[in-house]
């Protein structure tokens, strides 16, 4: 962003926060596919959703936040349009069409031709977490280009946020199919299947834009000034909320409420607060592997989706468990699968370090066999 600032360091405190929101997403969606249906009843099943509810918001937001980090060096391959932009544009556009293929209801180009119906291409369709940073980054790269300055982007931003704060419960109550095709009305409501539209997740990133700013203007202060704002977005959620349920047409406090929003907000930003506590009083050190799954966590989100929700024909591991492990065979899964995914950041974070002519080739290897099992798969 500005231009004579000098340029800032890895911010450990958002890899710490982005790596426990990985490591926890791991064990949410390990449970939402294993976990015993008898078991998906009372106070403990219920407390255990409320907090895996914490890991999108604190995944997306950690997002946002290192976008506005890294962008204060990059502020002028934006606003000049060097290849940096072109590449930058790329790799998010990368990471929505990796978001799709997550989608495919099998992993067959047989099934998709001879088989897959209407609801299956519905479910391909949908707006998960990773099309809706994509979107939203996408965004933020084209305020940047168009408002050309660090004080005009961050004001934008945070007009910006409002506004997709409190038009949420509008619009994720209109009938976007009856006007839009079904590809763009996916980004705008839950209606669709999308689990993530931008009404109101994008808020969320858009937020993180706006700590990272904070964070870059006042660093040794940053501590003090997360916990306000968490303390300040609590009591906003509680105070407002009565006023909410009068002027929303239809109200629902859970589904897009700003209610609902400030409440999760605070609470991420009160794991930001420890994150960057700890980051301060203990340090992080370059063995973390905490950090490590932050840094790697497009490879790690993939690859632990695509275990455990892919369909390759003989393998299909959610429907081998079929639901029917108790909380203490989850926890086991999701330890073991936890290992495996630091293991695979670890060879992925030494793979880049290396020469680039063997990444490349473990790259394309790795694509060129997807695409072979594609292509092969049985319907």
């Amino acid at each position: 962003m500005a231009e004579t600032a000098a340029r800032p360091t890895r911010v450990e405190c958002v890899d710490l926060l982005r790596g426990w929101a990985v490591i926890v997403m791991i064990e949410t969606h390990v449970m939402n596919a294993t976990l015993l249906e008898g078991s998906r009843e009372g106070a403990p099943f219920h407390a255990l959703t409320f907090l895996n509810g914490l890991v999108a918001p604190s995944f997306i937001f950690a997002s946002g936040m290192a976008f506005a980090i890294t962008l204060r060096r990059k502020m002028a391959d934006i606003i000049t349009a060097r290849p940096a932009l072109g590449k930058q544009m790329l790799r998010l556009l990368m990471i929505m069409a990796i978001g799709y293929v997550l989608h495919i209801p099998k992993f067959s180009w047989s099934h998709l031709m001879q088989v897959a119906e209407a609801p299956a291409w519905r479910s391909f369709l949908q707006v998960d977490v990773l099309q809706c940073i994509a979107v939203s980054l996408l965004g933020m790269l084209g305020l940047v280009f168009i408002l050309r300055t660090e004080r005009r982007v961050v004001v934008a931003t945070a007009l910006l946020a409002v506004f997709v704060v409190f038009a949420s419960p509008l619009v994720r109550n209109v009938e976007w199919t009856a006007m839009l095709p079904l590809s763009v009305a996916a980004y705008l409501t839950t209606s669709t299947g999308s689990l993530f539209p931008l009404f109101p997740w994008s808020a969320y990133l858009l937020a993180g834009v706006l700590a990272g700013y904070l964070f870059l203007q006042r660093q040794q202060e940053a501590l003090r000034w997360f916990l306000r704002a968490a303390l300040g977005a609590f009591a906003l959620s509680f105070v407002l909320d009565p006023v909410f349920s009068r002027i929303y047409p239809v109200y629902d406090y859970w589904h897009g409420s700003p209610s609902f929003f400030l409440l999760r907000l605070g609470l991420v930003l009160l794991l930001l607060t420890a994150m960057r506590w700890y980051e301060q009083s203990h340090g992080v050190k370059a063995s973390s592997w905490v950090t490590l799954i932050g840094r790697e966590s497009l490879i790690v989100y993939v690859a632990h989706l695509t275990l455990i929700f892919g369909d390759f024909g003989p393998f299909n591991f959610q429907k081998m468990i079929n639901r029917s492990l108790d909380y203490s065979h989850v926890l086991v899964v999701s330890a073991g699968l936890i290992v495996l995914m630091a293991l695979l950041a670890l060879f992925w974070s030494r793979l880049k370090k290396g020469p680039l002519r063997t990444r490349r080739i473990v790259e394309w290897g790795f694509v060129s066999v997807l695409i072979i099992i594609f292509f092969v798969a049985p319907a």
